[in-house]
This record gives C-alpha cells, sequence and structure tokens, in this order.
C-alpha cells in the first residue's frame, strides 16, 4: 500500500475509563481494545464512520494489560487484522493474563488492591501476529507513521507516533485524580524508565497526545509536566 499523503482522522472511542482510537489515513488501525466485551462498542463505531471491521489493516495493543487487550481476540477473529504489540508483553496476551501491578504513587498504591484482582486481570488469550521490539513502520498498513518502544509502565510499552504529530501513548501518561491534568502512571514496572520514554515521544513534530485514559493533551502541558517532575502524585 502505498505511503498515504492524505490528513489523519482520529475517531477517540470511550469505553468507559479507557480509551481506543481509530486512526484513518489510505488505511484503517485500531490502537487498543478495551476491556473484555468492548468489540461491540468499538464496532458501533466504526460503523457510524461508515466503516467495516474488515476495514482494519492492524489492530495495535499499546501494553499487555486487561484495560488494553481485553478484547483483542474478538476483534482479531471478527476482522480478520494481525494484531502487533511488543515482544515483552506478548507473554500477557498469550496467557490471557497481566502482570501484577506495581504502584510507583499513592495513588498507584490504594488502588492497586482493586485492579489486581483476578477478574480484572485475565482476559480471553490472543496470539499477535506481529512482534516488535524496536522502531516499527505502519506505513504498509497505510498510515504514515511509526510505532516506538516505550518501556516503563510495562518493559513492552508501545507508543504510536503519527508523521503528522499525534502521539497515542498508551498508559505511558496517565491523567492526575482530581484534576485531569497529565501526570506518570500509577503503576510502573520500570518507573527509571517513564520518563525517558515520555521525553522521547515528546520530539520536535509532536503535537498532541492521546492517552488511554482521559482526555487529549497538548504537547505543551507535558512538558510543563516534565518540567515539574518533582511532584508525582
Amino acid at each position: 500500500m502505498k505511503s498515504p499523503d492524505n490528513a489523519s482522522v482520529i475517531i477517540p472511542i470511550s469505553l468507559g475509563f479507557v480509551n481506543a482510537y481509530i486512526v484513518k489515513q489510505a488505511g484503517v488501525i485500531l490502537i487498543d481494545t478495551g476491556i473484555p466485551g468492548s468489540e461491540q462498542k468499538i464496532l458501533d463505531a466504526f460503523n457510524e464512520h461508515g466503516l467495516k471491521p474488515h476495514d482494519i489493516s492492524l489492530i495495535i495493543i499499546t501494553h499487555g494489560h486487561q484495560d488494553h487487550a481485553g478484547s483483542a481476540a474478538a476483534l482479531q477473529e471478527i476482522s480478520g487484522a494481525p494484531v502487533v504489540c511488543h515482544t515483552d508483553d506478548a507473554g500477557f496476551l498469550a496467557k490471557g493474563k497481566q502482570n501484577t501491578l506495581k504502584p510507583c504513587s499513592m495513588t498507584g498504591f490504594f488502588l492497586q488492591f482493586f485492579f489486581n484482582r483476578k477478574k480484572l486481570s485475565e482476559y480471553p488469550p490472543v496470539r499477535p501476529d506481529i512482534l516488535v521490539d524496536a522502531l516499527f513502520d505502519l506505513e504498509p498498513y497505510g498510515v504514515s507513521g511509526k510505532v516506538i518502544s516505550t518501556p516503563g509502565h510495562t518493559k513492552g510499552s508501545i507508543v504510536v507516533a503519527l508523521n503528522s504529530g499525534e502521539r497515542f501513548t498508551g498508559d505511558l501518561i496517565f491523567p492526575k485524580i482530581p484534576s485531569g491534568k497529565p501526570g506518570f502512571p500509577f503503576w510502573a514496572e520500570e518507573p527509571d524508565l517513564v520518563l525517558d520514554s515520555i521525553r522521547k515521544i515528546c520530539d520536535d513534530n509532536c503535537s498532541m497526545i492521546y492517552p488511554g485514559h482521559g482526555r487529549p493533551f497538548q504537547k505543551g502541558e507535558i512538558l510543563e509536566m516534565v518540567i515539574g517532575t518533582g511532584s508525582r502524585k
């Protein structure tokens, strides 16, 4: 498929407390899939915008936690689209079970007892078709951009970076409670790498950040957060 030269159409899909995203250029990619049972809401969003499941050229899972990979198996079967994730999180998807959340903030410490429950940790297993561990070009799938490795929240966390400046960051950036302003993850397997990963995606081309939870953020909001690294709440 030729490299697209048209602007991106970005369709956020609110799945309760988590976001999925459709990105449409010459091809169509789906970023994250919500908790188990979210596939119908995602399919409804496709239908509302004149798209069909078989239009999906790629399903990208930003990391192997239930709220992002929970409906990947169903959507893989329905659409026939390949699923891509990072090599280091592929085991979670194959087992249908995420790792134990490791708090790196007071909020994460208190919420871990709720989100580490079995009911919120397991999901239908899915075998990824494509494993990445470095830059992954999306142009063969009709989208001008790439997948970037951004370890921190999990070892295999990835970000989708469009050439037009948008970044889809999964759980690399969390909204603070209660302000909703951008903040650091509540949980991280490699907390020392989170800040480096955020800096990596906030390059000169970056314009807008679409997180896995909460509203989109302007690049300037993220840079303000990075400058004030002493206030991780």
